[in-house]
């Protein structure tokens, strides 16, 4: 009986070295690479959809941050929502004193674009699991540290001499600055700090209550999951939204609106109960937008390793 080959050893054909394997491949035998090179792996299409992901992600938490400054006014006569938003208008009469009748609802522009956030995150809990989810709310914490420190930094700059505000701007808010048509460094400084100072303030709202509402969405998210074997997203999606942006929208617009604009109680409620009942019926209409990403993700991503 013949005796079986022995195993071969490292630096030979079929040595589970890859760059061994890569060498014979190439050179015959002679190892293709120097001693400690890495091969490279091209990133599969499993991983590009997660980065994708939290790239819009944290492009809307950013975003969020920088534009969720702006107070506007939110006509309640829309079609289809009208109704809605013209009873939202008579509960906050009732409760908060607002003028009843109102044409319009104060929302902070951040709900342009913080919702797709939660979007984001229960398709990455769908697709990719609770421990990726908690992480890409990581990186946008993270991100947003990163961007704060950047602004900070910015504004703590001294201005240029020639730095300035042309006159159709300048006469909104400084017309007591305007010299030869503009307004110079310090009109130019004053509107910059103006602009960016928000941020700081809204970033410890935010950040305050992104980690506690995206953490709390991502663990609802699964409750729901384990509670309906994995079945209905609908539900899951828009009870774990719903309940997590509500504590988001307590947290951040109670923090930011106290601390920044000294806003009275009644008032700051107000604008809390008008957020919130946009952002679900914004939840109740990400529904389609969940089920489509999930299936977009798990069509192009496919399944780790691909």
């Amino acid at each position: 009986m013949a005796a079986s080959p022995s195993p071969d050893p490292p630096g030979r054909v079929g040595s589970d070295d890859p760059a061994t394997r890569a060498g014979h491949a190439v050179g015959g035998g002679a190892l293709a690479h120097p001693p400690g090179h890495v091969p490279h792996h091209p990133m599969g299409a499993y991983e590009t959809g997660y980065l994708v992901l939290v790239l819009v992600f944290v492009s809307m938490l950013l975003l969020t941050n920088i534009i969720g400054l702006k107070l506007f006014a939110l006509p309640v006569d829309l079609p289809v929502l009208g109704s809605l938003l013209g009873l939202v208008g008579k509960l906050n009469a009732a409760l908060f004193g607002q003028p009843e009748g109102a044409a319009t609802l104060t929302l902070t522009a951040g709900i342009i674009t913080y919702p797709i956030t939660f979007l984001c995150t229960d398709i990455v809990s769908e697709v990719y699991g609770r421990r990726r989810a908690d992480r890409m709310v990581l990186l946008g914490f993270l991100a947003s540290l990163l961007m704060l420190g950047v602004v900070q930094v910015a504004r703590a700059l001294a201005p240029s001499a020639i730095w300035n505000v042309p006159a159709p701007w300048a006469q909104l808010f400084r017309p007591d600055l305007l010299r030869d048509g503009v307004a110079g460094a310090e009109a130019a400084q004053g509107a910059f700090s103006f602009a960016f100072d928000a941020p700081g303030t809204l970033l410890f709202a935010s950040m305050t209550a992104y980690l506690v509402a995206q953490l709390v969405d991502n663990r609802l998210f699964h409750f729901w999951r384990r509670l309906t074997a994995g079945r209905h997203l609908w539900f899951r999606n828009n009870m774990s939204t719903a309940l997590s942006q509500f504590v988001d929208t307590l947290i951040v617009n109670g923090l930011f609106l106290s601390l920044y604009w000294e806003f009275e109680w009644p008032l700051i409620a107000s604008i809390i109960i008008n957020v919130y009942v946009v952002k679900f019926l914004l939840a109740l209409l990400d529904t389609p937008l969940c089920y489509l990403g999930v299936w977009w993700t798990r069509r192009v991503a496919g399944r780790p390793g691909d």
